[in-house]
C-alpha cells in the first residue's frame, strides 16, 4: 500500500517549480520567524527549490544546518560552501565534525503524507533513524512542491510525524479531527489525493 502510493506520488506531473518554490520559501521563512537552529535540507530535483532561503537565513544570523550521509542515516553538519555530489545524487557540505548543538525546528522535504501526518519517503529510512536517535522532539515541518496527500493511514509507528505541512497552495497544522482534514485537502489540494482501491 505505501509502496503503491510512493509511486503515485513520485509520478512525473507537471508545475512550476520556480512559483511554487518561491511560495512555499515564503511560508518557510515566516514559520523560521521564531527559531535560531534549523535543520533544512539541499533540494532534488522534485523536491522545493529552497537555496535563497538557505541564504537569506544565514544572513539573518540563523544556524541552518543540513544532513550529511552517514551509514544507514545522517549527521547534522552545518551548511557551508562548496557542496560535492554524492551517491543518490544529494547535495552535501565537505566532510565536517557533527554537530552536538539543539535544533529547535526541522523542515523535512517528503514524498507524500498520510492521513496521520506521517511521513512517506523515498524508502531509505534515514529521517526515520536520525529522529529516532535524538533525546529531543524539535517542531517538525514537512515540506513537498505538490500535496501529495493519503486519506488512509499507510505509515508504521516508527515513521516520523509533523507538526505542520506546507506545500505550494496548502498549509495545515496537525489537528487530530481527521474527518475536518481530509475536506480541507479534498477543497484546496489540487494535487494528488490517494484512495484505498476496494478488495
Amino acid at each position: 500500500m505505501k509502496n503503491e502510493f510512493r509511486k503515485l506520488c513520485l509520478e512525473s506531473v507537471k508545475f512550476n517549480k520556480y512559483l511554487f518554490s518561491k511560495k512555499i520559501a515564503k511560508m518557510l521563512k515566516e514559520t523560521a520567524k521564531e527559531h535560531k537552529n534549523i535543520l533544512l535540507f539541499i533540494p532534488l530535483k522534485n523536491e522545493p527549490d529552497i537555496k535563497l532561503l538557505i541564504n537569506e537565513l544565514r544572513r539573518e544570523k540563523k544556524n541552518v544546518f543540513v544532513p550529511f550521509m552517514q551509514d544507514l542515516s545522517f549527521k547534522m553538519v552545518k551548511y557551508s560552501l562548496p557542496l560535492k555530489k554524492k551517491k543518490f545524487s544529494i547535495l552535501e557540505p565537505h566532510n565536517k565534525k557533527e554537530t552536538l548543538q539543539k535544533i529547535d525546528l526541522a523542515i523535512v522535504p517528503i514524498v507524500g503524507m498520510d492521513t496521520e501526518f506521517k511521513r512517506v519517503g523515498f524508502g531509505k529510512g534515514m529521517y526515520d533513524r536520525f529522529f529516532a536517535s535524538l533525546k529531543y522532539r524539535p517542531k517538525i515541518v514537512f515540506v513537498q512542491i505538490r500535496p501529495c496527500i493519503s486519506k488512509h493511514e499507510l505509515t508504521d509507528s516508527f515513521d516520523i510525524k509533523a507538526d505542520e505541512y506546507i506545500s505550494f497552495n496548502t498549509r495545515r497544522k496537525n489537528e487530530r479531527n481527521n474527518n475536518r482534514y481530509s475536506r480541507f485537502f479534498f477543497i484546496r489540494s489540487r494535487g494528488i489525493l490517494h484512495y484505498k482501491k476496494d478488495g
